[in-house]
């Protein structure tokens, strides 16, 4: 439900503004593992501690993105809430470049999981509005734009922490997150209330199953995303190498989102799910049997599977939430992946300074890719289009 202001906007050029937007909110929700390394010198942090720093990053966002889709679900308003998202997220970086401690930067870090906590459910909402039958493909095309976001942030962020240093890093990520905001502001229609959208049976079963299977196997992505620059730089690498392995990592996951949606489209979201874990999982076992360049390459594997699911996950939300929940639906599948992806950081954190090996530490998290083999084998085999 959404109203036209002013301007009638075109389902391409809607389509188009939440790619770009996807682009700078994804970069500033993966940014932070580029900044960890400096972190880590700034205030002689262990694993364990950046391990925290990750989990308060993200906390907000698990949190209150069901809350705020199903507010925007039933008040309207998605315009305005995605927009205030960027600029809270901006405030938060600026913060985050003033911190004088560890512990403060880690309290003001969860005014960027808030900021990030406004977009998925509010785009999903706008993107299925406007392509109700073609949802898997044009939530893919719409996952590539958050993947460049992936892709650029280690890139960016290393060579700003170089050339500049961290402080002034985390200042020019708040420009574009303000820019972005405003631009969303003014060129979204505004979606309309629908008193209609209530949470009477609104978590059921086919919900939560897809919930606890993307989250799961999500586990192992952000696990990697967060400490493998950090594990780089212990073995010896170049921070700005070893952002750069990252950048490489995430640029695959650009090509995968797109390639998820379509696969999707065509064959359902169970077998593209189990084939997705199954591939995560070997990758993980290959990377603990391995070193050098087949281990990167098990790395890039994991990114693969793990963001070709992105969209899938966004499609069958959608899907499950109907038209009058949608945002709700959306909000509690990244709530949930949010939160134990929040968890599981400093969990691993922990566990590699326990076992005094980080390689180790992420290569156990394939216990969650094979916990979710058995939600995933539940999920509904649909189709976006009949």
């Amino acid at each position: 439900m959404f109203k036209r202001v002013s301007l009638m906007r075109s389902s391409r050029a809607i389509l188009g503004a939440f790619v770009a937007a996807h682009v700078f909110n994804d970069f500033y929700a993966t940014v932070l593992p580029a900044f960890l390394p400096a972190l880590a010198r700034e205030w002689d942090l262990d694993y364990a501690e950046l391990g925290l720093l990750s989990f308060s990053f993200t906390l907000l966002t698990g949190i209150l993105q069901p809350l705020l889709g199903h507010a925007a679900d039933r008040q309207g308003k998605r315009r305005f809430i995605v927009s205030v998202g960027f600029f809270v997220g901006s405030i938060g970086f600026l913060c985050m470049a003033v911190a004088p401690s560890f512990w403060v930067i880690t309290v003001v870090s969860l005014l960027c999981g808030l900021g990030t906590a406004t977009y998925h459910p509010q785009a999903t909402a706008f993107i299925v509005n406007e392509y109700p039958d073609d949802r898997g493909r044009m939530l893919g095309i719409h996952g590539w734009g958050g993947s460049i976001g992936h892709f650029l942030a280690p890139a960016v962020a290393t060579i700003a922490i170089a050339v500049l240093d961290w402080r002034w890093a985390m200042v020019i990520i708040a420009i574009p997150l303000t820019a972005t905001g405003l631009g969303l502001h003014f060129f979204l229609p505004e979606s309309t209330p629908n008193p209609q959208a209530t949470l009477r049976g609104a978590i059921g079963r086919p919900l939560i199953v897809a919930s606890l299977a993307f989250g799961l196997s999500n586990i192992v992505l952000y696990s990697f995303v967060t400490f493998v620059v950090k594990m780089l730089v212990d073995e010896g690498w170049a921070e700005t190498t070893a952002g750069a392995t990252l950048t490489a990592m995430l640029l695959i996951g650009a090509v995968a989102q797109p390639v998820g949606g379509r696969i999707y489209d065509r064959f359902g979201g169970r077998r593209l799910f189990v084939g997705a874990n199954l591939g995560i999982i070997t990758a993980v076992l290959v990377f603990s049997q391995t070193s050098g360049a087949i281990s990167l390459i098990a790395v890039g594997t994991v990114a693969m599977f793990g963001f070709g699911l992105f969209p899938v996950s966004m499609a069958m939300a959608s899907k499950i939430g109907g038209e009058k929940r949608t945002g709700f639906s959306v909000g509690v599948l990244f709530g949930v992946t949010g939160l134990l992806g929040a968890a599981a950081r400093p969990a691993v954190g922990a566990l590699a300074e326990a076992l005094g090996d980080i390689r180790l530490a992420l290569s156990c998290t394939v216990v969650s890719a094979i916990a979710a083999l058995p939600f995933a084998m539940q999920l509904e085999a649909d189709r976006s289009t009949s």
